[in-house]
């Protein structure tokens, strides 16, 4: 299993920011008294701490290429990534006895490039940025049963022999055009890499000489294009969020007119990286020496910071939840609000839209097999938001619920056990799971589907967040969270 987290050696000291006047904290509804059941409400205390991040899960539809170093924490973040291509579904080229063709009758390819088209950037649009292009490796392609993790190291999968590696300079403001055109809405940002002609006739060729190499991604990636490494070679102060990349092979035709006439028309094909296929982003944080984890770890907040920076751990108040005079109470409601302190002067990264409470040992497995929050070890905050300015987890009773018969199941208690016994047993099992009551708070993206005339939206994806974000949370050294629980007994 992969390691997720890393406690780095660092040094330094951080300052303290106050929580926004603006903070909202959302009271609880108590459920009504019936005949024979009473309600009881009650505040405990959890505790959290910053938790430096070594990689994380990298398996996106959406990937990010550059360097920026954030304003607030002086954290220096490259990211640059690799990518399959998809194979159109049912797809067609024009037969060969209409495509224009060299001297053998060899179907040809007039150009070839790769362009990856974004619409969301940081930093500054006029950066100079470095960008180089590999293909990737047939003999050792990407395995699309392999969890890839964002330490991956892309040249691993570049091919010795490469066809081409093709490099240039880039920037987020496209200054070959007037401004009138890359400012409207309708257009598209993007960075053309200008591939070999040879190879879009390769690829025109194979499709004609080996059909069988058509029939699948798989097969596609194996034999015809393995894909791309798309490598930030260089420059600080800008990072692109891709929104598409396509591989694009332009050739020429016969057709005919609309009186009947025969001509040649230009042809393209394009090849687009989509979800069916694998792209993993590769991030890479440089701290400055004189950020120091135990610094970070003796303020009064926590941080959340991606990506793959910061996470949150906090450890639920679960023994004192279900215990001593609720020891056979039933919890009908947990709730943690955790509130956002202040952006620091000068602080431009945005915080994060989600967070995911998530129980510490499931959380690989939750990223890995694409689970959603399940109301029982995975839960979504609510969408941040300037009016609460807070992350609200608005019932985790089931998750503490959980914990306790695990721990009980674990630990042997019987009915028969004294306090004594029962204590003696939990000190011994919880000794040998020490995470048994963590959790990890986790920035998230989340993808989502509209339904009908409603809009009502459905959680389809949630995945790691690997934008740039950053929030100073309620918490840390001395700061206890606030667990709100409303428990019922049955009075019979």
């Amino acid at each position: 299993m992969k390691h997720t987290f890393l406690l780095p050696l660092l040094a330094g000291a951080l300052a303290f920011t106050a929580c926004d006047d603006t903070t909202e904290m959302i009271g609880m509804d108590i459920m009504p008294d019936g005949d024979n059941v009473t309600a009881q409400a009650k505040v405990f205390e959890a505790t959290t701490r910053t938790v430096p991040v070594e990689s994380v899960l990298a398996r996106t539809a959406t990937c990010y290429l550059g360097s920026i170093v954030d304003p607030d924490l002086h954290v220096q973040t490259t990211s640059d990534f690799l990518t399959q291509i998809h194979l159109p579904e049912q797809f067609r080229l024009p037969a060969l006895d209409r495509l224009v063709v060299d001297g053998e009758g060899r179907p040809t390819a007039d150009s070839c490039d790769v362009r990856l088209y974004f619409e969301e950037y940081y930093g500054d649009s006029l950066a100079s940025m470095k960008l180089k292009v590999y293909e990737l490796d047939k003999q050792h392609p990407i395995d699309e049963k392999q969890a890839y993790y964002s330490d991956i190291n892309p040249m691993d999968y570049v091919t010795p022999d490469a066809n081409f590696s093709k490099e240039l300079v880039y920037a987020v403001k496209d200054l070959t055009r007037p401004e009138s055109e890359t400012s409207g809405a309708t257009y598209y940002r993007q960075v053309v890499v200008k591939l070999p002609a040879d190879y879009g006739t390769q690829i025109l060729r194979s499709y004609f000489d080996h059909p069988e190499h058509f029939t699948s991604n798989y097969a596609f990636n194996q034999h015809v294009c393995p894909g791309f490494y798309f490598k930030h070679a260089g420059g600080t102060g800008a990072m692109l969020k891709t929104k598409m990349m396509a591989l694009n092979v332009y050739f020429r035709y016969h057709s005919t007119t609309a009186e009947g006439k025969d001509t040649i028309v230009d042809g393209l094909q394009r090849f687009g990286a989509t979800e069916e296929v694998i792209q993993s982003t590769r991030i890479n944080n440089r701290y400055p020496g004189s950020l120091s984890l135990e610094a970070i770890q003796q303020q009064p907040f926590t941080y959340v910071k991606t990506p793959a920076a910061f996470f949150t751990e906090m450890t639920l108040p679960v023994a004192d939840i279900v215990g001593g005079e609720h020891a056979n109470d039933s919890i009908n409601l947990a709730k943690v609000t955790i509130r956002k302190f202040a952006d620091s002067e000068g602080q431009v990264i945005p915080p994060p839209s989600f967070l995911l409470l998530v129980r510490k040992d499931y959380m690989p497995t939750f990223f890995e097999k694409k689970e959603l929050p399940n109301s029982s070890e995975a839960y979504l905050s609510n969408q941040y938001s300037l009016t609460s300015n807070a992350y609200q987890f608005s019932n985790i009773g089931q998750l503490i619920t959980n914990l306790r018969n695990e721990r009980d199941l674990g630990a042997g208690i019987v009915a028969t056990d004294t306090e004594a016994q029962r204590q003696q047993k939990y000190a011994a099992w919880e000794a040998a799971h020490p995470d048994w009551n963590k959790v990890m708070i986790v920035p998230v993206a989340v993808g989502t589907t509209t339904s009908g005339s409603s809009g009502s939206q459905t959680i389809q994806s949630v995945s790691h967040e690997l934008g740039l974000t950053s929030a100073r949370l309620e918490g840390g050294n001395g700061v206890p969270l606030k667990v709100e629980v409303v428990y019922s007994r049955n009075n019979h």
